[in-house]
């Protein structure tokens, strides 16, 4: 296997990039030699069956990854999804339907099935939508409070 070389590209923040932008970041990169994209999400992708995945952030649609993915395919270069499990997802709490897998502050509920089926859903989707990586960064970077909230209450 050749060796990695690249970046990430935090796509969470503020407005994110279009489609088209990506495409002429990712060019640059390989114009310099970079083979690899860590393309970084926290919620704003589209999940089906999730309204208020990323509801409001400007997200992705998986037609919009999946076409970033097969250009960078075509110029040698793999994508690889960064997405959040668990913790620092916290802008999915201001929605309802996401009150009952919240712990504490950005940290969903472990040890409750709808998390666990909220995160097969989040992996069912990447996966679809970046054919080319067998990668998959599932976070997990800011899970300090892990288990300190509901968690802590529910289990002791």
């Amino acid at each position: 296997m050749a060796k990695r070389f690249g970046v990430m590209l935090d796509c969470s923040r503020n407005a994110v990039m279009l489609p088209e932008q990506i495409k002429e970041y990712v060019s640059l990169l390989q114009s310099m030699g970079y083979n690899m994209l860590m393309l970084y999400t926290e919620d704003n992708y589209k999940i089906s069956d999730e309204p208020y995945f990323g509801y409001l952030r400007g997200g992705y649609t998986e037609a919009e990854l999946k076409e970033i993915a097969e250009y960078c395919h075509q110029i040698g270069v793999e994508v690889i999804p960064a997405i959040q499990t668990l913790a620092h997802i916290d802008t999915i709490f201001r929605w309802g339907p996401y009150k009952a897998i919240h712990d504490i502050d950005n940290v969903m509920l472990a040890d409750e099935e709808a998390t666990y089926r909220l995160i097969r859903k989040m992996f069912a989707t990447v996966r679809a939508c970046y054919p080319y990586s067998r990668i998959i960064n599932i976070g997990l970077d800011e899970a300090h409070r892990l288990g300190l909230g509901r968690f802590l209450d529910k289990y002791g």
